[in-house]
């Protein structure tokens, strides 16, 4: 029988909820589209004022359009966009390495600016193995041991307990799982749900034959559980005549139908107090960081309605245990120490998800705040919103509540990574600035839509992907500062040189070729630093902070300064010397090409310096990069046919120690003027 098609169905409302929601731009994207439409208004408008400077010189308009073009090139750094794609695509494969696979490049640069990672409870913290452990049924408190009822430590006849009786056959009435039979080997396995299977497993062990219990108590119909019915309900035709309703699901729901209990081995009204002792038992069992399901059935004889359910006769609680993953408190422990806020979003309810959030110390303030769905309908988007940095468990939610806690905590500003595995954690996961999906245990809706999968369901790698997205934005503003500092002292060097009226120290070949050199490959090197030390006790930057501060543009600025004063140096020994010409703007081009190289090694930290003191991890790229740059600019001294093209007379010895001298200077001015090591305070309590 067909109940519902398309949207009307809950994998259409899923996928409507998919279709609606739009992945935010990750940080790096804005942050670098920001600084690339800064740098072409700042260029434009700086190479209008020497093509000006120079018209006024005297400079023939010819010769400043070339410089004015070659300066604009130069100004420009174009190793940008393939300094940031390569840093991406290495720093994908080194998560491979982890078995951790991204599915979108800008990924895992995105986690390093993590605030927040929401984890969905069963089968991402927990191990989402199900069993069954303890029971509370007729008043008495039972335990499975060893395939086995056990109370008081004796073994249970269930003879004496009818409604323990009547609560293992409902347990596998109102369940999917099948039990499957290996024809070769007769071995029995379960296909369903780690609830469902748990559940069977308990009527199996207590002596159920499920198939000769279902095939003489035929089902019906179904109704499952859904948003707004925390239960699941199944109708059963009797073998002499008649219905049995079936029915589990949430404990306080299942006991607002109940108006009977099996207590003492027989029927009896349900009082007051009946009901707030079980309601305390329920309490107590959630407490104890177990999923709970309260079971109930109908009293025999007559049609009942699936979707109508009342007046039926309490059976008892059933507690599951879900072992929570190895490894998983070391996890949250690590993610507190980076600064990162740990949330877990569950369908269990309160006081079971509050067990866990317990054990795990998930509340990084100290304080622990749940918020039930039943408070989420309640709460508008504002005051969810504030709400949202301050909870750290959110219980009995559903898909639609996921989407809604991700919204509000990315309203609060905080970027948001969501764990999930199953088919309703898709929006949330699509929605999230960045989402994790499990590679064993997850369903493909999730795979799909997450930006990256952890292909061994292992969380402990969630913490080195991290560490690698942290350093991957340190390397990228690394490498920015380099382009952007260097390129700087190249417009200073021939604006001032200009507003001076002292030449033009390089030509439109001199700057293509600085620009050549200095924006590919050290760059590129720089990228790929490996991490500091201190990574992961640094709390995570904030989402709206631009890439590069007022401060650190100013000291851009100094450091460009210094790296052109020793250019002008050069330029004005040459001058003294041999007088404004080709020789003079030959030592500027040797001293400003060898000071720009020379600054990538500065660029390494932002603070460590480099000749003393604690020294950042070695770079054999940089390394390599440097030395090539090093060797092909002395080709432009040592091949005749190459100082011709570039106008370069053969310098003298006098000429070098100059160069040399300039370029030294300038890189220990640089690395004296860093703040030094700082000790960054851990961002929260271990």
């Amino acid at each position: 029988m067909v109940a519902a098609t398309g949207r009307h169905t809950e994998i259409g409302r899923l996928q409507i909820l998919l279709s609606q929601t739009e992945p935010p731009p990750t940080p790096i994207e804005k942050a670098l589209d920001t600084i690339g439409n800064q740098l072409v208004a700042g260029a434009g408008l700086v190479c209008l004022g020497v093509f000006g400077i120079g018209l006024l010189r005297g400079y023939g308009l010819l010769e400043m359009v070339a410089m004015s073009i070659s300066l604009a090139a130069a100004a420009v750094p174009e190793g940008l966009p393939t300094t940031a794609t390569v840093t991406f695509a290495i720093g994908m494969a080194e998560m491979r390495k982890h078995h951790v696979l991204i599915r979108k490049l800008q990924a895992v640069e995105t986690l390093g600016s993590v605030c927040a990672v929401c984890f969905d409870k069963t089968g991402t913290i927990t191990q989402n193995r199900m069993s069954v452990v303890k029971i509370k049924a007729g008043g008495r408190t039972v335990y499975m041991e060893n395939g086995g009822f056990v109370s008081n430590g004796e073994p249970v006849s269930l003879d004496a307990h009818p409604g323990l009786t009547m609560l293992r056959d409902v347990c596998a009435l109102c369940n999917e799982s099948q039990v499957v039979k290996d024809k070769t080997t007769g071995k029995v396995r379960l296909q369903g749900s780690a609830t469902e299977n748990a559940l069977l497993e308990m009527a199996m062990a207590a002596g159920v034959d499920v198939d000769t219990l279902r095939a003489g108590m035929p089902l019906e119909k179904v109704c499952y559980r859904s948003e707004n019915r925390l239960y699941m309900t199944t109708l059963h035709t009797l073998p002499g005549g008649g219905h049995l309703l079936g029915v589990k699901g949430s404990p306080m729901e299942v006991l607002g139908l109940c108006g009977w209990q099996w207590k003492n081995g027989e029927r009896a009204p349900l009082g007051p107090d009946d009901r707030l002792a079980i309601e305390v038992d329920n309490a107590r069992m959630a407490g104890e960081a177990l999923r709970v399901l309260g079971f109930a059935c109908s009293g025999g004889g007559g049609a009942l309605s699936c979707e109508e359910a009342g007046g039926l006769t309490w059976l008892g609680l059933v507690g599951m245990a879900d072992p929570v993953r190895e490894g998983v408190e070391d996890v949250i422990r690590d993610f507190h120490r980076a600064g990162i806020d740990t949330i877990m979003i569950t369908g269990d309810q309160s006081p079971t998800a509050y067990a866990v959030a317990r054990k795990l110390n998930l509340a990084r303030s100290g304080s622990m705040r749940i918020l039930d769905s039943a408070e989420l309908a309640g709460l508008d988007t504002a005051k969810l919103t504030a709400l949202s940095k301050k909870a750290s468990v959110y219980s009995r939610v559903s898909p639609a509540h996921k989407l809604q806690i991700v919204h509000a905590l990315q309203a609060d500003g905080s970027v948001v990574a969501m764990t999930g595995d199953g088919i309703n954690d898709g929006p949330a996961l699509r929605a999230a600035d960045i989402g994790i999906a499990m590679g064993r245990t997850g369903t493909d809706v999730a795979r799909e839509v997450a930006d990256l999968v952890l292909e061994q369901d292992n969380l402990e790698t969630l913490i080195l992907a991290v560490k690698g997205g942290r350093t991957i934005y340190s390397n990228v503003r690394k490498s920015v500062h380099f382009f952007l500092s260097t390129n700087l002292s190249e417009i200073m060097l021939l604006s001032s040189a200009m507003a001076f009226g002292i030449g033009a120290p390089l030509n439109a070949m001199q700057l293509l070729w600085i620009n050549l050199i200095s924006d590919i490959f050290p760059g590129l090197a720089l990228s790929l630093e490996e991490a500091e030390p201190d990574v992961l006790t640094r709390p995570p930057r904030e989402p709206n902070t631009p890439l590069f501060t007022g401060r650190d543009y100013k000291r851009m600025a100094f450091e460009s300064g210094v790296i052109t004063a020793g250019a002008l140096a050069s330029y004005g020994y040459g001058i003294a010397r041999y007088g404004a010409g080709a020789a003079a703007g030959g030592l500027a081009f040797q001293a400003l090409t060898l000071g720009q190289l020379l600054h990538a090694v500065s660029c390494r930290s932002e603070k460590r310096i480099i000749l003393g003191g604690e020294k950042p991890p070695g770079n054999k790229y940089l390394a390599w990069a440097l030395g090539g740059s090093f060797a092909l600019q002395a080709l432009t001294l040592l091949v005749p046919g190459l100082r011709r093209f570039f106008r370069l007379p053969l310098p003298r010895p006098g000429d070098l120690a100059v160069i040399g001298a300039s370029v030294a200077a300038s890189f220990l001015v640089n690395e004296c003027m860093k703040p030094g090591p700082q000790k960054t305070p851990a961002a929260g309590p271990e």
